[in-house]
C-alpha cells in the first residue's frame, strides 16, 4: 500500500552519511572526532540529556554550546576554529541528493504529501535552506525539534506530525538514517525505511509507485 504521507529526514538522508560531516568539522578543528564528540557528550550529559540534544531541542544556542564544549576538551586541545560557528564546518561542501529529491517530486505529482521530520538545530537552518533551495518547496510541512522542543525518536514527534499533516487509510512512511528513529516510527504505528544509501531508498521509492500502477 502506497502511503499518502511520507517524512523525510534530512541530514544523511537527503545529504551524505552524517560520518562525512562529523569527520569535516574534526578536520577543520584539528581535533579527533572522538575527542570533540566526547566533550559534546559531558556538555550533553550536564543537562540531562545525550549527543546533540541541547541543540536539538533549543536549550542553549550553537555559540553557548559551542563554548560549553571548548571549556570541556581535554588539557592542550586548542581547536583551530571558532565550535561555536561549528554549522559552517558540519555543512562545508556537503551537497544535496537531487536524485533522491527527483523521485521525491515524483511520488508526489501522483498524489503524496511530503514533509520533512529533522532533529534540527536554529543556527543550521540557513545551510538547509540554501542547499534546498527553491526544491523546498516540495515539502508542504517542516517539522523541526528545536521549533517544538520534541526530538526523535521521542514519540510525541510522530503524533505532532501527524496532527501537522493527518495520514490517509495508510500509515504514514518515515524516511531516516538512524534505526533507532525508524524503530520509534514503527512503534508510533508508522512504516519506515532505514536509508543506507541512495540507490536502496531511490528503490524503494519506485516500488511505492509501481505497486500503485499495478
Amino acid at each position: 500500500m502506497r502511503p499518502d504521507v511520507i517524512w523525510c529526514d534530512f541530514g544523511g538522508v537527503l545529504t551524505p552519511p552524517v560520518d562525512e560531516a562529523a569527520r569535516a568539522v574534526a578536520l577543520a578543528a584539528g581535533i579527533p572526532w572522538e575527542v570533540l564528540w566526547g566533550a559534546a557528550q559531558r556538555v550533553a550529559e550536564e543537562l540531562g540529556l545525550t549527543g546533540l540534544q541541547p541543540l536539538e531541542l533549543g536549550l542553549i544556542s550553537q555559540r553557548e554550546w559551542g563554548s560549553r564544549l571548548a571549556a570541556r576538551l581535554p588539557r592542550g586541545c586548542e581547536p583551530r576554529v571558532d565550535l561555536g560557528n561549528w554549522g559552517d564546518y558540519w555543512y562545508q561542501d556537503r551537497p544535496v541528493d537531487q536524485d533522491l529529491l527527483d523521485e521525491l517530486e515524483l511520488l508526489k505529482a501522483w498524489g503524496t504529501r511530503l514533509g520533512m521530520l529533522t532533529n534540527s538545530v536554529s543556527e543550521w537552518e540557513e545551510h538547509r535552506q540554501r542547499l534546498l533551495g527553491d526544491r523546498a518547496a516540495i515539502f508542504e510541512a517542516f517539522v523541526r525539534s528545536h521549533e517544538i522542543g520534541v526530538a526523535k525518536p521521542d514519540p510525541r514527534i510522530f503524533a505532532y506530525a501527524e496532527a501537522w499533516m493527518r495520514p490517509g487509510d495508510a500509515p504514514p512512511l518515515l524516511i531516516d538514517d538512524s534505526l533507532e528513529n525508524c524503530a520509534a516510527a514503527s512503534r508510533a504505528g508508522w512504516m519506515s525505511h532505514h536509508h543506507r544509501d541512495r540507490e536502496e531508498t531511490i528503490a524503494r521509492l519506485r516500488s511505492l509507485r509501481d505497486a500503485d500502477a499495478e
